[in-house]
């Protein structure tokens, strides 16, 4: 609280005269990549199953991260942030993120396809919160190699 209300150049107390609660302020900084996140996934599951809907299914999923990537660093790396009024907030990522992951499967994925996917998404957007000196396009670039590599795309 102390470091956004630095950031904003107010006193930690006035973020409460615009925000009812932490989880409220945690809404607004996570909206976006996680509507970007949505999107991606929404885009992917309307396609037909295919390797061309994973291969952007894993691009957009990791330009929403590295985008927002300040605000993902926080979501991934920051337990502080989870509490029962996140609740809601988790259950979203959670919710878009399993959705991801069946799609990179295929439809009727066993197990290990499962696992795999799941490992391949993990890839893709894990070491989003602990490369914040990476260059940009490299880093996009660097994580869609080995997520798609897990999955035999290219």
């Amino acid at each position: 609280m102390r470091e956004i209300a630095a950031e904003l150049g107010i006193a930690k107390p006035s973020l409460y005269h615009h925000f009812s609660s932490k989880a409220a302020i945690l809404e607004q900084l996570v909206a976006a990549p996680i509507d970007a996140l949505g999107a991606a996934v929404d885009a992917a599951a309307a396609e037909p199953d295919s390797d061309e809907a994973r291969r952007r299914l894993l691009r957009d999923c990791i330009a929403a991260m590295v985008t927002h990537q300040d605000v993902m660093r926080l979501l991934l790396r920051d337990a502080s942030i989870y509490n029962d009024d996140s609740t809601r907030i988790v259950g979203t990522v959670v919710g878009t993120v399993d959705r991801a992951v069946a799609i990179l499967a295929g439809p009727d994925a066993d197990w290990r396809r499962r696992l795999r996917a799941a490992q391949a998404f993990a890839a893709a957007t894990d070491p989003v919160g602990h490369f914040s000196d990476a260059p940009g396009e490299e880093f996009r670039e660097a994580l869609y190699q080995g997520a798609a590599a897990l999955l035999d795309l290219d």
